[in-house]
């Protein structure tokens, strides 16, 4: 099977256990990922919103220089892929990273910043989590984007780095929809109708987002899966796919684990059950070709969708 995984905080983890991606105990690491034949995986690197100006950088700095240290030293079996052509081009590594950043206070308030982590191989940046910086409002207030947001957004646009929506207030999310010019994706956010989290997508939003030919990762987290986060089974993952494929997702859907970086289902341990899950589905009678557009094709093909809206 192939899986590509749009966000995981497992780099932030290590950086702050001072531990190796190779074999690391939490949710994700190398050595898990030898019953997937084929893993792309979105890496985030999480800026809290209590970091700020030249705090947030050096923040940033550290686990940057973490991550390609491990990107480094694990080179025989992971390779890093640090621009869209990269990402589309040559597809014959068997394991790939992508550099994220989960936070636009990564910016300190100034746009030369975009540029700099173009340039460091960042190819997505969540805009806020759930406080406010200087972007805009996560889901803690319902406040839209900023005039510094909005001209954010743009030059994220024109260096090449896909705007990410999960954990973005609903005004925001609709100041986006509006301003955007090329395609961008919710990373890791399940559905709002089958658990009312303001974290979730609601219907709406999931159908604009599939208008303007964007991506929605599936959150595993058991808080965004089931109402009673206690109860919640990886069979609640299914129950969220099938919902939005029912709203004509199906090449919208994708999976966005948030592994290392939230609280997994008690039958969902580490990404050792991503076979699991792809094996269900398939037993639930999903045609194998939309189960693989689900676990790896869509993402792939968001990221061409991507490049060629430059050209556009």
């Amino acid at each position: 099977m192939r899986y590509f995984d749009l966000h995981c905080d497992t780099i932030t983890e290590i950086c702050r256990k001072k531990t190796e991606l190779s074999d690391y105990s939490g949710h994700l690491s190398i050595e898990k990922t030898k019953g997937i034949r084929l893993w792309r995986q979105c890496f985030a690197i999480f800026v809290p919103d209590d970091q700020r100006g030249d705090a947030a950088i050096s923040y940033y700095e550290r686990h940057y220089h973490y991550f390609k240290k491990q990107m480094m030293v694990n080179s025989d079996e992971i390779s890093w892929q640090r621009s869209l052509s990269e990402i589309t081009g040559d597809q014959t590594a068997t394991k790939t990273a992508i550099l994220t950043v989960e936070g636009g206070c990564v910016l300190a308030g100034d746009l030369n910043r975009v540029q700099q982590l173009s340039e460091d191989g960042v190819r997505m940046i969540t805009l806020t989590w759930n406080g406010e910086n200087e972007l805009g409002c996560g889901i803690s207030s319902n406040k839209g984007l900023t005039s510094f947001g909005f001209q954010a957004v743009q030059e994220m646009e024109r260096r090449d780095i896909v705007v990410d929506v999960s954990h973005l207030s609903d005004a925001g999310l609709d100041d986006v929809i509006n301003c955007t010019t090329r395609p961008f994706m919710a990373s890791h956010s399940s559905s709002r109708t089958l658990c009312e989290n303001p974290r979730n997508l609601t219907d709406m939003q999931f159908s604009a987002l599939s208008k303007k030919r964007c991506l929605v990762g599936i959150n595993f987290s058991r808080g965004f899966l089931n109402r009673d986060s206690q109860k919640a089974s990886y069979r609640d993952m299914i129950k969220h796919i099938d919902h939005f494929l029912g709203l004509g997702g199906e090449d919208v859907v994708a999976l966005g684990s948030d592994f290392d970086g939230t609280d997994m289902p008690a039958d969902f341990p580490d990404i050792t059950a991503i076979p699991r899950l792809y094996e269900e589905m398939l037993r639930l009678g999903y045609p194998e070709k939309l189960v693989d557009k689900i676990f790896y094709q869509n993402a792939a093909d968001f990221f061409v969708r991507y490049e060629q809206s430059k050209k556009q």
